[in-house]
């Protein structure tokens, strides 16, 4: 398994439909995810750090498992098949035990990002999926080429319009 960090969230020139962007840094790859308009919104507020007036369901799950003693471990990107993506959430119970929750990949990212878990990718995921390989890069370089990433395969180049 490889850890990935949420890089951004973008919208798919052809069909509009929004894309998490999970990357890692050091082995240089980008997994663009598909997802629903309401979960990117969710997740955009959190990453911006808005406070909604009232508790949005990611919210309200974090609010639940603190509560009741569990405790996000991790959230693994776990299989891709016939273009869909797989999750699941690993949460410890007061216990000690762990207990595997099957999820869609935006929801456990966006509780993950809620309850700052670390997120990974399964090796055999990146092996069949659209991971899209990057360059060598250093310092603020690095983040020039996530942007350069996310405006040319998902923007796309307004100016040549």
């Amino acid at each position: 398994m490889v850890e990935v960090s949420v890089i951004g969230i973008t919208q798919d020139r052809f069909s509009g439909l929004p894309i998490i962007i999970l990357g890692n840094e050091k082995e240089r790859f980008a997994v663009p995810i598909w997802i629903g308009n309401w979960e990117a919104e969710l997740l955009e507020t959190e990453l911006l750090g808005a406070v909604p007036p009232r508790p949005f369901p990611y919210d309200l799950i974090r609010e639940l498992l603190s509560v009741f003693g569990g405790e996000v471990e991790r959230v693994v990107i776990n299989d891709f098949d016939k273009g869909i993506y797989f999750a699941v959430i690993e949460v410890k119970r007061p216990d000690g035990k762990v207990i595997r929750i099957d999820s869609r990949p935006s929801d456990a990212i966006n509780l993950a990002v809620r309850v700052n878990a670390p997120i990974f990718v399964d090796r055999s995921v990146i092996e069949k999926a659209s991971v899209i390989p990057l360059d060598p890069c250093e310092g603020n370089e690095c983040q020039e080429q996530w942007e350069r990433l996310i405006r040319e395969l998902f923007e796309g180049d307004e100016q040549s319009s």
